[in-house]
């Protein structure tokens, strides 16, 4: 499986495995697709921590293949 090397700015090298690299990703997106909608809401009260847990457990899978994909077309 690949392993993602990242230069921190504390100089620093964090790497990270496939599956943790996608755990991340869909951490990310999780939190786009929140802070789109407390924008349009302007609520932000509603924001619990296990719903980030939830949506990151349903979206993995989906996510791993995404990332795959772009890995073997050279986007990664």
């Amino acid at each position: 499986m690949k392993k993602f090397t990242f230069n921190l700015k504390d100089g620093t090298i964090k790497k990270m495995e496939f599956n943790e690299f996608v755990r991340w990703a869909c951490l990310i997106e999780a939190l786009e697709v929140v802070g789109g909608k407390v924008d349009n809401i302007g609520d932000d009260k509603w924001i619990k921590p296990l719903a980030f847990q939830k949506y990151i457990q349903e979206r993995f899978h989906s996510m791993k293949h995404d990332l795959k994909v772009e890995a073997a077309l050279g986007n990664l």
